[in-house]
């Protein structure tokens, strides 16, 4: 609670509608601002492809094609690392980096 705590002084000045993707090269993420101001959609498709769009339907892609609808909830994360070709989940990835130390 301490680190949000601290952290917040610094994040409340950005606190609008924001989603914001990067990339490290392997790993590939998305995270949407606290308040969920911005929408942000994501499909997998059954050939394991993401799409994150802030629109419904920026792609036409069959419905039977679709194993995964979905959206970023506020303040949560989605990360994809291409190099082990899954996804992680915001829980894993804050419980990943929470017990980790510095």
């Amino acid at each position: 609670r301490d680190f949000y705590h601290y952290y917040s002084t610094m994040m409340e000045p950005w606190d609008g509608p924001a989603a914001i993707l990067f990339s490290d090269g392997d790993t590939v993420g998305a995270v949407l601002d606290r308040n969920g101001l911005r929408p942000s959609r994501y499909y997998i498709t059954d050939d394991n492809t993401l799409i994150l769009s802030s629109e419904v339907g920026v792609l036409d892609i069959p419905a039977e094609h679709i194993v995964k609808k979905s959206r970023l909830e506020p303040g949560k994360m989605l990360l994809v690392d291409t190099a082990k070709k899954r996804i992680i989940s915001d829980e894993e990835c804050k419980r990943y980096y929470a017990t980790r130390k510095p």
